[in-house]
């Protein structure tokens, strides 16, 4: 996918998606802004899921947490105020209520599963655009089906693909922070498309800290501390005056971006093929770093 042609636009793209469905659903893409907090997520749709599946709807706390300590996502402590976070804002609910907070069952509330659905589509689309495939198509006419089936080997490939799991620092500065992700594609979604791919500095839209901070509602101070981290490591900068002029990306940066997307696409791809020849079965985990390990160290 890497030495793919139009692989770049097909990134640029998807950055732009992800920025539709933030604006969509500002508070819930605001639960899931750290990959910390994503991968935790992913991890308790794959359970709630395959529950469901086993005819249990719902995950209670111990379950999310041991899923959190097992996969070395998060401590204890983060992983259960996570939980609780989560059904304050209703990005969970209740099915089911025992003695003490420890014996709810909870299931994601339908903006998720909405959310999820698009997420999955913005991907499938993605692939289809690189080999001409109707993969977007033909979830949009499964609905709710494919979900149940796609998940849990997405979780599972995720989880297990060290690209994902440890980015390179350029992605890494982002994806450690609050909205960091969401600050990232916002930079991708506005590069100039027509620059070469191999250009060293590559220029964005973006001219100041409070613009690329205003969409995500988070604090100036905030945007501009993450980006200071970025600019200490050259994965960005400005092209002249500070807040006056336009970013630019670096070669390593979009790079890093770029392999992150490929391995999803793998991940996401194999779910669904698996979701599609599916006959009653679990779907074996999808692992993406075999196909990207070759190319792991190239800046392009």
């Amino acid at each position: 996918m890497l030495a793919h042609p139009e692989f770049d636009r097909v990134v640029h793209r998807l950055a732009s998606s992800f920025q539709a469905l933030q604006q969509a659903a500002p508070r819930l893409a605001a639960q899931f802004s750290t990959q910390q907090r994503w991968l935790m997520s992913h991890a308790a749709l794959s359970r709630y899921f395959r529950s469901a599946a086993a005819g249990r709807a719902g995950v209670s706390r111990r379950e999310f947490v041991e899923d959190a300590l097992a996969h070395r996502l998060a401590s204890r402590n983060t992983a259960q105020a996570f939980f609780a976070e989560a059904l304050k804002y209703g990005i969970i609910l209740p099915t089911r209520t025992a003695i003490g907070s420890a014996g709810v069952l909870a299931m994601p509330a339908p903006a998720v599963l909405w959310a999820l659905t698009e997420w999955h589509h913005a991907h499938l689309a993605a692939l289809d655009a690189l080999d001409g495939g109707s993969r977007a198509a033909q979830l949009r006419e499964a609905g709710a089906e494919f979900l149940p089936r796609m998940q849990p080997a997405v979780a599972d490939g995720l989880l297990a693909s060290s690209i994902i799991r440890t980015p390179a620092p350029d992605y890494a500065v982002f994806a450690s922070v609050d909205e960091g992700g969401s600050l990232m594609d916002r930079l991708i979604a506005g590069l100039d498309m027509a620059a070469a791919r191999d250009v060293d500095r590559a220029i964005t839209d973006v001219t100041s800290v409070s613009a690329l901070a205003r969409p995500f509602d988070v604090s100036r101070t905030h945007a501009g501390r993450t980006l200071a981290a970025a600019i200490a490591i050259g994965s960005l900068g400005w092209c002249g005056a500070a807040g006056r002029s336009p970013i630019w990306l670096s070669q390593g940066f979009r790079a890093g971006y770029a392999q992150v997307q490929a391995a999803k696409l793998a991940v996401i791809g194999n779910a669904f093929d698996a979701a599609t020849n599916f006959d009653g079965r679990a779907a074996l985990p999808a692992v993406a770093d075999a196909a990207l390990a070759e190319r792991s160290g190239s800046p392009c």
